[in-house]
């Protein structure tokens, strides 16, 4: 009687704990026009494993119960979610510079053909800018504007320039170090894979290093990879373990 309460108790923590890890997944949108979102970068601020959104705005990341992930675009706010579960969830993310206090805006407005649409101010240099429409005025995502080339505007525009690189940067970086490229440089698949790619993908200062070489690197992270036991490297827990070495 007592052995099949211990056996109850064991399989419900392993319910449990299979609920509590795994991967969330999701879809951004604009949050006015509920437009996907291609290309945001996804990234878990507990465990540093980033990955993108897709062309249809869907995206799927390792997480845990409790964890942290932040969502950022170039045009967009970013935006953190605190995971309380691990089913699928909508972003909604918003345009920068939509809510500027401060400024007053009088009878301004933006015509684009026939069509006319009501102006707001942009973080690109205060610009006059729109949501982007199509022909026959419906929302499509995005925004339309003017970029005023002003000195005094140089230092922010030159900011938002090299985040747009990063972003680049990070979507090149996943994109090579995925399962799908992998593959032809490294016999590893399912869980292992994925602990790989957890545990080397490079950060974008060893990635645009000048003494960064993309074969070479695979080569020697996969000997220091083959060097952890074959069951430690196929185990979930082996990337929680590396994540997270002060628990």
């Amino acid at each position: 009687m007592i052995r099949a309460f211990l056996i109850s108790i064991l399989l419900l923590f392993i319910v449990n704990l299979s609920f509590a890890q795994g991967n969330l997944t999701g879809r951004v949108y604009e949050n006015k026009t509920r437009i996907p979102i291609a290309g945001v970068s996804i990234q878990n601020l507990n465990s540093n494993i980033f990955t993108v959104s897709d062309k249809n705005g869907l995206f799927s990341i390792r997480a845990h119960v409790g964890d942290l992930v932040t969502f950022s675009s170039f045009a967009y706010e970013a935006d953190t979610l605190f995971v309380k579960d691990l089913s699928s969830t909508e972003i909604l993310m918003d345009l920068k510079g939509t809510n500027l206090k401060g400024v007053t805006i009088r009878d301004q407005q933006t015509r684009l053909g026939s069509l006319t649409a009501p102006a707001t101010l942009s973080p690109f240099g205060g610009q006059t800018v729109v949501y982007s429409r199509d022909a026959n005025g419906n929302y499509k995502g995005g925004l339309s504007m003017n970029i005023f080339d002003s000195h005094s505007d140089a230092k922010k525009r030159q900011k938002d320039i090299q985040l747009g690189k990063d972003e680049e940067l990070k979507r090149q970086i996943a994109k090579e170090f995925s399962p799908d490229n992998l593959k032809g440089y490294i016999p590893l698949k399912g869980q292992e894979m994925i602990n790989f790619i957890i545990m080397y993908t490079p950060t974008i200062d060893t990635y645009t290093s000048p003494e960064f070489n993309f074969t070479m690197y695979i080569d020697s992270s996969y000997k220091e990879f083959l060097k952890i036991p074959k069951e430690r490297r196929e185990s979930k827990d082996l990337t929680d373990l590396h994540a997270k070495p002060s628990e």
